[in-house]
């Protein structure tokens, strides 16, 4: 492999992890990336990446689409100034995809793609014992470490079924432990999506499972896994489980008429109206918020403070003072730049998706992905902040990189032509 390949494929390796363990060196390493994208193009002397087809490459551009649509809302937000800070921001989502899309890939080997999963690996196994005997793991930011860490669990998986049989003892001892030790770590940072993100991943390997191996082998894994993975959630000590969730109804104290004050009791009277969960709040009147500017939202620099106004006018002044954003991609990115902008990130999300299905090309992990990174979005706005966009972005990046090492039935894998004499 040539200097400026192994250049490249080398930050590529050290981006994802130090991403998911600091989004501050994260940001210094999404930068390295493109730098080393920029000595390669030079030293080939080549722009474009034969390797991609339009499937893909339209894939790619579709995160440049989406980041227009924020730069299109500057015109009509009325604070420009922080309209501006966040497109600036948001800037980093392209890096990754675009180092894909403007240099040659075709070096890049499925055995380079799990080299980076299992540096993904480490980093996550680091932060584990690095919260366990430090005892931080509430410090932790709860759904951005299980979007870190569920991708190792597919990823996981597909090394303990796929080279199972050209695999050394101790390496499967490893993944079995890495395995446990992953579950462990999603229920002790209390991520309520990560773990039922968790059981949805166990779901979609068993099925893939049942499929290679038969109904009820796979049946059999449902049934090991998720079981394991819910009597640790009820069982662990020092874990306050945040499932199932708690009832509607709140408590009171009760004054008798001797002055004391009574144990509490049970009333019908729920903490946010019709909600006993702020984000349910939120939410239900962010989606009101959006049905007023549906097309085109309010503006990547007011849409937070129409929402903060509009909490305040439905009833619920605490969550108007904190000035809570809505804690969901969805409604946030259709609260800022509407219908239109929604559309071109569920493209985004969903093309890989239709792109393998059609060609059968690397479906399976393609689908795990999709599917972590979708849900996650429902329950925190990831590609608000640093931490979710540089990763979201990368991954979808590296899975683009699969579909080219496995090209499935329909693509033609690129070929270079041959020199006549």
């Amino acid at each position: 492999m040539k200097w400026y390949n192994t250049l490249q494929f080398i930050m590529l390796c050290i981006t994802l992890p130090i991403v998911a363990i600091d989004w501050q060196l994260g940001l210094w390493s999404t930068l390295a990336v493109s730098v080393a994208t920029v000595v390669k193009i030079v030293a080939e002397k080549k722009v474009g990446n034969p390797s991609l087809d339009t499937p893909m490459r339209v894939t790619l551009l579709t995160v440049v689409v989406f980041w227009l649509c924020y730069v299109a809302s500057v015109f009509y937000s009325q604070n420009v100034d922080r309209a501006l800070t966040v497109v600036s921001r948001k800037a980093v989502m392209l890096i990754a995809p675009l180092c894909i899309l403007l240099s040659d890939t075709s070096y890049l080997k499925r055995d380079h793609l799990r080299v980076m999963f299992y540096g993904l690996l480490v980093a996550i196994g680091g932060m584990f014992f690095y919260n366990l005997f430090t005892n931080t793991f509430e410090e932790r930011n709860h759904t951005y470490v299980a979007l870190y860490t569920l991708p190792t669990v597919g990823f996981i998986y597909s090394e303990l079924t796929q080279r199972r049989g050209v695999m050394p003892l101790w390496q499967k001892l490893m993944l079995y432990a890495s395995a446990v030790m992953t579950m462990v770590f999603i229920i002790y940072i209390d991520s309520r999506a990560g773990i039922l993100c968790l059981y949805g991943v166990e779901v979609l390997c068993a099925l893939h499972f049942a499929q290679k191996r038969g109904w009820r082998k796979g049946a059999l894994l449902a049934l090991l896994s998720v079981g394991l993975t819910f009597t640790a959630e009820k069982t662990l000590p020092n874990h306050n489980s945040r499932l199932p969730i708690a009832s509607l109804a709140s408590t009171q104290a009760v004054e008798t008429d001797d002055g004391t004050v009574a144990d509490t009791v049970a009333t019908t009277e729920p903490a946010y109206g019709k909600y006993n969960d702020a984000r349910m709040a939120i939410n239900v009147t962010a989606v009101k918020t959006i049905a007023d500017s549906p097309v085109f939202g309010y503006g990547v620099g007011d849409y937070d403070t129409v929402l903060t106004k509009r909490l305040g006018t439905e009833g619920y002044p605490s969550l108007e003072e904190q000035q809570l954003n809505a804690h969901n991609q969805y409604t946030e990115t259709g609260l800022a730049i509407g219908i239109v902008g929604l559309a071109a990130m569920l493209w985004w999300l969903v093309m890989p998706l239709y792109v393998a299905w059609r060609r059968r090309a690397a479906f399976w992990p393609v689908l795990v992905l999709t599917f972590i990174v979708m849900f996650c979005l429902l329950f925190e706005s990831m590609l608000e902040r640093q931490m979710g966009m540089q990763f979201v972005s990368l991954l979808y990046a590296l899975i683009v990189l699969m579909m080219v090492v496995d090209p499935g039935k329909t693509h033609t894998e690129y070929q270079p032509a041959e020199k006549k004499d």
